[in-house]
């Protein structure tokens, strides 16, 4: 509570959003999964239909909930309008950026594609828009929220950045390709990189960011379930 307290003081009047799922608020569905290497999952094409969105917006907007995510609460506190997806700004839908945009994709990696398809399980993966890809979104719209520096250091100053979280499908592509939780640790550091990059490279211009850790994965259902044993729990071996 004493944190939303001193968060809410702040007089930001933008944020700009980084991450995957757990932020997307549209941008998967709005590709029309262009960017998805092979047949997308149904469970994702369920995304743009009820029950999704149902709870709170009434109608599916490409979250991956039926109501609001934390980037939308966020976006309350601040008194700040929910974030457009970015790729509906180049699908012929108007939005005003001046408060903020969402670069962040469902299935999204903190890690390039090509990290994955080096290692043969790029197939694995549900989009190919990267952290790196969403950072070129950002660096791609800049000019048309600021031109001169002078400009930018007044609006940069009065909004915040959320970087993640993201990560998690990092960890989600190997798993899921039949990798080791051996295997899986060794990419904890390139990941942790990936993200620290990311930061700094938005630091050169950004005032305020948070950056998200990613959650204890070894305890949702699907994990629970594909490495069930009887004798020692998934998430003790992380």
């Amino acid at each position: 509570m004493a944190l939303c307290t001193v968060l809410s003081s702040q007089p930001y009047k933008a944020i700009f959003n980084f991450g995957d799922s757990l932020s997307d608020t549209g941008n998967y569905l709005v590709s029309g999964a262009l960017v998805v290497p092979w047949p997308v999952p149904p469970s994702f094409l369920a995304i743009g239909n009820l029950p999704y969105g149902e709870t709170f917006f009434k109608h599916a907007t490409g979250r991956c909930s039926d109501g609001r995510l934390i980037v939308d609460f966020t976006a309350e506190v601040f008194r700040v309008p929910y974030l457009p997806p970015y790729l509906a700004l180049n699908n012929g839908q108007h939005y005003n950026c001046d408060h903020g945009v969402n670069f962040a994709v469902a299935g999204a990696t903190a890690l390039s594609p090509e990290f994955f398809c080096q290692r043969n399980i790029g197939s694995s993966l549900w989009t190919n828009d990267s952290l790196s890809t969403q950072l070129g979104w950002f660096k791609k719209l800049k000019p048309s929220l600021c031109n001169t520096k002078q400009e930018c250091d007044i609006y940069f100053k009065k909004a915040l950045f959320l970087v993640g979280e993201i990560g998690g499908n990092d960890y989600n592509c190997p798993f899921f390709s039949g990798w080791s939780i051996r295997q899986v640790k060794i990419l904890v550091p390139f990941v942790v990189e990936a993200v620290s990059k990311a930061t700094n490279a938005l630091i050169e211009g950004a005032v305020e960011l948070v950056v998200p850790g990613n959650l204890p994965i070894g305890c949702s259902a699907m994990y629970l379930t594909i490495f069930q044993n009887p004798n020692e729990s998934f998430q003790s071996k992380l």
